[in-house]
């Protein structure tokens, strides 16, 4: 068993990862451990490092739209102190009941608002880290770069804690919407749904999300059993109740029933990916980007492979639900092949077995491995952590 170390205090987590580097002792770190299958499973560690005491909320600015947290702050506990003052952050992150803040970034976990507020790439406006030598490095408005001239706060996000270890972050917040409408739209084809997908994005409504279940997705998430377009619109109370009038017109004329949902219908989409794999634990969850244009390609996709599908139905990212390892394989191939980017973000290890779990694109993984080089070389954090590449 590895030995645990929980420290309390940023001066605790440099002098944690210090003692690692000087034994030459690798160590597996982590807040709350809630995304273990997400990534790539992490080598045998003689340590294993918590961030999950480091939870002070350091500074906040309603005014000014900040807010300075520790990395171990649970993400609702965040959610919760914003909301006190109509604040938002809108990651819409998945595990969410129990994720840290910290986990979130070296995730770069995200859910259906992101078409209107972005990723946390975008949210984040600062952030301290702490290297294996021991070392606090900030980012943000003194902006720490290397020789390539990348941020290096950026950097940490989605790198899976294989480069450093995340202490605080600071973040731009948005004022909570007054009120918001949410429509279900289902269709007897696809095509016509897509129809309704492409009025939707061509007119004036703009929503907040819009989210493609396919059927097995839908069915999974308590949403219906056939295909399924969510929608969500926000803002004042007047200009929410255009939104709903102007998306049920739209409707209407594509042939598409529609009816309102309420927000449980948003949680049920974001946290489909673990009760899908909590519901099949043989299954993978494979991550999907491609160009708007072909949605309809992902979908054909997941159908073949017998996979449910969840999809930002504006940008055409999302998951794949496979409920086993044949099924996995036969999506990634068959996206791979198409020139689609697919994952294998979380899986039994069944599914894992002879699959490259990330296609990484261009000189991306040769950045991170170059980072990774000057940050530890020695290998020791979180190893396997990324995909089984770093």
């Amino acid at each position: 068993m590895p030995k645990p170390l929980a420290p309390t205090t940023v001066e605790e987590l440099q002098a944690a990862l210090r003692l690692c580097g000087d034994e030459q002792a690798s160590v597996e770190t982590g807040g709350s451990f809630s995304k273990r299958l997400v990534g790539g499973p992490v080598a045998a560690a003689r340590y294993r490092l918590t961030t999950s005491r480091l939870d002070r909320l350091l500074a906040y600015e309603p005014a000014d739209l900040t807010v300075s947290v520790e990395a171990g702050m649970r993400f609702t506990e965040l959610r919760r102190i914003l909301a006190d003052n109509n604040q938002i952050l809108p990651l819409d992150p998945p595990f969410a009941s129990n994720a840290t803040v910290g986990g979130i970034l070296a995730a770069n976990s995200s859910g259906p608002r992101r078409r209107r507020y972005g990723t946390a790439r975008d949210m984040a406006i600062g952030m301290r880290f702490a290297t294996m030598d021991g070392k606090l490095v900030s980012s943000g408005g003194m902006v720490v770069k290397n020789v390539t001239g990348l941020d290096m706060g950026k950097l940490m996000i989605g790198s899976f804690g294989t480069l450093a270890v995340i202490a605080s972050a600071n973040f731009k917040v948005f004022p909570m919407p007054e009120t918001s409408v949410t429509r279900r739209f289902q269709a007897p084809s696809v095509d016509a749904l897509l129809d309704l997908r492409k009025a939707i994005l061509e007119s004036v409504l703009q929503p907040v999300a819009i989210d493609w279940l396919n059927p097995a997705a839908a069915s999974a998430a308590g949403l219906g059993d056939s295909h399924t377009l969510l929608v969500e619109a926000s803002g004042s109370s007047a200009a929410a109740s255009r939104y709903g009038s102007g998306l049920e017109s739209l409707a209407a004329r594509a042939g598409s029933d529609a009816d309102a949902v309420g927000a449980e219908a948003w949680e049920a989409v974001r946290e489909c990916v673990p009760r899908w794999l909590e519901a099949n634990p043989e299954g993978a969850s494979v991550r999907v980007s491609t160009v708007a244009t072909r949605l309809g390609t992902l979908l054909a996709a997941a159908g073949d492979a017998g996979c449910g599908a969840v999809l930002r139905a504006g940008n055409a990212t999302g998951h794949l639900l496979a409920p086993d390892a044949q099924s996995a394989r036969l999506a990634i191939g068959r996206l791979r092949s198409e020139g689609i980017h697919a994952t294998l973000e979380a899986a039994s290890d069944a599914a894992r077995a002879g699959v490259v779990a990330w296609d990484a694109s261009g000189n991306e993984l040769a950045v991170m491995q170059r980072v990774k080089a000057d940050f530890d070389p020695l290998q020791l954090l979180n190893r396997g952590r990324l995909y089984g590449v770093i």
